[in-house]
């Protein structure tokens, strides 16, 4: 993969702009990255292996900065079930065929869609304790969704936002769980599409300076923004997700680039 200066510059600049979404609000990095990567010419699996590097700088560094706000005992459980249905995913997939992605993506933005829906029409509110059969479909239909389809993380966020907790905390546990899914992506990467996956990942650790400003910068700003207006942020972008997983097939047949993993 051979980019010229100013496709070069643009990569810098999408990976500083992802940054600081991810530290602002905690999620949404890989879905503003990684179609701004396809447009300047980057192709779909390097596309993934920049943002999973991304991905880990962002994170790990959210995690590390919020770690006073992180109950490392109330995010094992999760860890464990999105780790144990992960390669459930990766079979499913594997079982129904690379052409059926995009079906599944858009199965994940219309269940996305319809749970948003429910808790507007029933005017759910943020609750001090959430049963933990939540927990498991959530965790387990996240590491699931993950290897169908590369959309882990909107279960996770709705599961979250169904609790009470500042959004500070919420983030540090989303930091956490999203730094700790990261290994074994990086291997499914690298056994299915190999060296160039590794240049690529090599391509984005150049940019590591430009993450670390970014993620730096949208931690500050999460730090002002007050919970209410960053639930309502979060919601608007779980629904920008569920929409543009619906409408990337389409896209993708329209302007001839391929569905989002």
């Amino acid at each position: 993969m051979s980019l010229d200066p100013f496709s070069l510059a643009l990569l810098g600049a999408i990976l500083l702009a992802s940054s600081v979404l991810q530290g602002t609000v905690g999620f949404s990095s890989g879905l503003f990255g990684i179609p701004l990567f396809l447009l300047i010419g980057i192709p779909l699996p390097q596309a993934v292996a920049i943002s999973l590097v991304a991905s880990a700088v962002q994170n790990i560094t959210g995690a590390w900065q919020l770690r006073r706000e992180l109950d490392i005992r109330r995010a094992w459980r999760p860890m464990l079930i999105r780790y144990a249905t992960l390669p459930l995913g990766v079979w499913a997939l594997s079982w129904i065929g690379h052409e059926s992605k995009g079906a599944a993506s858009q199965l994940v933005g219309v269940v996305i869609l319809a749970v948003l829906a429910l808790q507007w029409s029933l005017r759910i509110t943020p609750q001090t304790y959430v049963h933990s059969a939540w927990e498991w479909l959530s965790m387990s239909t996240a590491g699931f969704f993950l290897g169908l389809c590369g959309m882990g993380g909107p279960p996770m966020v709705l599961w979250i936002m169904a609790h009470d907790w500042p959004m500070a905390r919420g983030r540090a546990l989303l930091f956490f769980l999203f730094a700790t899914g990261i290994p074994p992506q990086a291997l499914l990467l690298w056994l299915f599409f190999g060296t160039p996956v590794l240049q690529a990942m090599l391509l984005a650790l150049l940019a590591v300076p430009i993450l670390l400003v970014g993620i730096h910068i949208g931690l500050a700003v999460g730090r002002r923004i007050p919970d209410r207006a960053a639930r309502i942020i979060a919601t608007l972008l779980l629904a920008a997700i569920a929409l543009s997983s619906i409408a990337a097939p389409w896209l993708g047949s329209i302007f001839r680039i391929d569905p989002l993993d």
